[in-house]
């Protein structure tokens, strides 16, 4: 089984249709009216938050998720059909990153279930929207807006209350077995478990908690050995660290080293998890006998407990101690506060950049105190965005200001109340 927390993708928003150019064929209508429809829009690349989902492991066998396009508008005014919305399904807890900068685009955690991510492109206008009193024959459509493409990195980091680590095979996926209703593939052979996998604990009389069984670490997972960054990244979210540690040292591993060992992993990846709560569960009692069991508990306790990190004895594979352990767990959650980690955006989705396009500024011959603003610079930017909002709003005002064409308005004479023409858009300018 291969490692499945992280995958590259390619997501893409769907084309808006063409608008249609297209003039009425009526019985004894002699030039009739233009009745090009416009073109639909194209589809929402979204992702979503699927319970049932806890890898990401699909991504491996698909890295290409396009929405559909919008179709072209029709004669008699037909507006094209919208492009199919594409919704994508990943686990919670997953950051969608952009590929290149490894910034942060979303994270799909929490009450984040379900965000647009590439918004598709708008249809373009039919020739029904372009007629004037002077020009009642316009032979223009609108084309329709390109969608947008990115290449993203998905990162899953697991979201429970409680994180399991541990060297390999030291009893994690037992416990969380015997727990809760998750059901890991258990085997006395190191890197068994290559994915998290999440239990959620009820109690008698007392909250439940969620419990994650983050794979198995070893010496250098902070500096990437092995698969240690990919292993590590599942803790960041986690209130409460349970070591696991094999007591009974049946592999001939000393317990305290390797608490010890993990410790300096959490602390070498990251400051803020080697301060985290902590709890160890001294392991695998099944398998000491007589007084060697209060010795190996006695060293355990002696040497973690002055630093406020409590020993529990347990055995994963009997039963015994768990019900106390899995209490107390509980009310040092009721404890910490729930500061819940949730990774910010970083990278906002660029629209292309349309400063080498031409455009062209004009006073209409046809009509009066109007003004025509035209060009690819202009009409690949309408087609990014919606005036119909008021941040889309704001952002045509600046684009005009920015890319001079306010300015060049100005030095046509225009005045306020007369009107600009953009693209079937009519505006009244106002200094």
């Amino acid at each position: 089984m291969s490692f499945s927390d992280k995958a590259t993708i390619r997501i893409r928003s769907g084309n808006g249709g063409d608008g249609h150019v297209s003039f009425r064929r009526e019985k004894y209508v002699a030039n009739g009216g233009p009745d090009g429809g416009d073109g639909g829009r194209g589809g929402d690349l979204i992702f979503e938050v699927d319970p049932g989902l806890n890898t990401l492991s699909d991504f491996r066998f698909k890295q290409k998720y396009f929405a559909g396009n919008g179709e072209p508008g029709g004669k008699r005014r037909c507006h094209g059909a919208d492009g199919e919305d594409l919704v994508v399904k990943v686990p919670a807890g997953t950051i969608v990153k952009e590929a290149t900068t490894g910034q942060v685009i979303t994270d799909m955690s929490y009450e984040n279930t379900r965000e647009v991510i590439l918004k598709g492109g708008h249809g373009g206008k039919g020739n029904m929207n372009f007629a004037t009193p002077t020009m009642q024959a316009p032979k223009y459509a609108q084309p329709g807006k390109q969608g947008i493409e990115l290449e993203v990195i998905l990162e899953l980091k697991v979201i429970a209350d409680v994180g399991l680590v541990g060297f390999p095979n030291v009893g994690k996926s037992t416990l969380l077995s015997r727990v809760s209703a998750a059901k890991p593939k258990i085997a006395n052979y190191h890197f068994t478990t290559l994915n998290p996998h999440l239990g959620v604990v009820d109690l008698d009389g007392a909250k439940g908690f969620v419990m994650a069984d983050i794979p198995g670490l070893i010496e250098g997972a902070a500096d990437g050995v092995g698969l240690g960054h990919d292993f590590l990244r599942h803790i960041e979210r986690t209130r409460l660290i349970l070591h696991v540690v094999d007591a009974a040292s049946t592999e001939g591993r000393d317990p305290i080293e390797d608490i010890h060992a993990i410790n300096k992993e959490l602390r070498e990846y990251d400051e803020v998890l080697a301060e985290r709560p902590q709890i160890i569960a001294a392991n695998k009692l099944d398998c000491i006998y007589g007084d060697d069991r209060e010795a190996v508990l006695e060293l355990l306790r002696e040497e973690f407990e002055p630093q406020g990190i409590p020993v529990y004895p347990i055995s994963a594979a009997t039963g015994e101690g768990v019900k106390e352990l899995l209490f107390h767990v509980r009310n040092k959650l009721d404890e910490i506060p729930d500061d819940r980690v949730v990774y910010e955006r970083e990278y906002e989705v660029k629209l292309p950049d349309l400063s080498d396009e031409p455009y062209t500024v004009a006073k209409s011959e046809e009509e009066e105190d109007t003004y025509l603003v035209e060009g690819p610079r202009i009409e690949r930017m309408l087609g990014y965005t919606n005036l119909d909002s008021e941040k889309g709003f704001a952002f045509f005002q600046k684009f005009m200001q920015e890319n001079g064409i306010l300015d060049e308005l100005v030095d046509l004479g225009i005045r306020e109340g007369d009107t600009v023409k953009i693209y079937g858009w009519q505006f009244e300018y106002y200094p």
